[in-house]
């Protein structure tokens, strides 16, 4: 009798270990987007922005260069949701600049995308 109880002493020790590294994996998952993350939406955001315009009009010119986006704070805004503010530095027609944006990301099941 002592071998099942400490048996079943055990198993409550592994279901306790286990619903904790799901939670611990679940809470990482519905974070906010990473500086990596922000940096990749933002410039696929503009390469795709750029592909748009590009049909629509026929002409190859151009919303711009990116060279860095740096993130500088998120707060959540939704539960899929993170409104952060960014710092971009960008050529745009010939001049070079960088300031402040604020954007809202979006997590689906694609990954980051910039919301309204």
């Amino acid at each position: 009798m002592k071998h099942h109880t400490s048996l079943s002493k055990m198993h409550r020790g592994f279901a306790v270990i286990s619903l904790t590294i799901l939670g611990a994996a679940l809470t990482g998952c519905s974070g906010e987007p990473s500086a990596g993350d922000i940096d990749k939406t933002v410039r696929n955001y503009m390469s795709q922005s750029q592909a748009q315009i590009q049909n629509l009009t026929g002409s190859k010119s151009s919303l711009g260069e990116i060279h860095d986006v740096k993130k500088l704070g998120c707060k959540s805004d939704t539960d899929v949701s993170w409104r952060c503010d960014v710092e971009i530095d960008i050529t745009q027609y010939g001049s070079r600049a960088k300031g402040p944006a604020s954007f809202r990301f979006v997590k689906g099941s694609d990954g980051w995308s910039l919301g309204r």
